[in-house]
């Protein structure tokens, strides 16, 4: 690939990637139903965005480091959002990926953890989306979003010969297409509102 198309797919790739990150906090915020929304999912998705950052910096990527600095902030804003639903496994699991994470640093082998990282932040949501009938919390334009991501980053990782970058763009294709897949599912069925799950501090009866 030449060096223009890398060049274009580095603008591109982050921009697509943080417009991504919008829908869905923006449908928690103005609807305030999370059903179907992996709070694990979001919690992963933040850590590995803090892995992004220090991947990028330390591989000379300013096209990862500055997109993922930047999609912290849609990022902590969902987890936020989500703060009444997340359980003590959810916070188990979250620490158990950064613990991950620090010790693959340590190795040399980041990248590798952050390739298969994807599976990390978007396995808990395709499974809750596979598991759950009332999916009215997701935003179905995050996901179609992501296709776009995936292909994107994809092509940049081939571009620059990034094996994390490739993993990320195959990963994030198959979930969006479970997650799209369930959506139209459920939506053709027919979704019942749930209440919200207690969250993991509340002491109350």
């Amino acid at each position: 690939m030449s060096s223009t198309a890398a060049t274009v797919l580095s603008i591109v790739a982050p921009v697509v990637y943080l417009v991504r990150l919008l829908p869905q906090p923006l449908r928690l915020y103005r609807t305030g139903v999370a059903a179907g929304v992996s709070p694990l999912s979001a919690m992963n998705g933040v850590i590995g965005d803090v892995g992004w950052l220090a991947y990028g910096l330390s591989a000379g990527l300013p096209a990862v480091w500055v997109v993922s600095s930047l999609a912290l902030v849609p990022a902590v804003w969902t987890v936020a959002l989500l703060r009444r639903e997340i359980s003590r496994v959810d916070v188990a699991g979250a620490a158990a990926w950064a613990v991950v994470l620090v010790v693959s640093a340590a190795l040399g082998v980041v990248g590798l953890s952050l390739a298969a990282g994807v599976v990390v932040s978007q396995g808990p949501q395709v499974l809750e989306a596979l598991r759950d009938d009332d999916l009215s919390g997701i935003a179905p334009s995050t996901w179609w979003v992501a296709v776009a991501d995936a292909a994107t980053w994809g092509a940049y990782g081939v571009a620059v010969g990034d094996v994390a970058l490739m993993g990320y763009g195959v990963v994030l294709s198959v979930a969006a297409a479970v997650v799209l897949a369930r959506i139209a599912w459920t939506v053709h069925r027919g979704t019942t509102f749930r209440a919200p799950r207690r969250a993991w501090y509340d002491t109350s009866s």
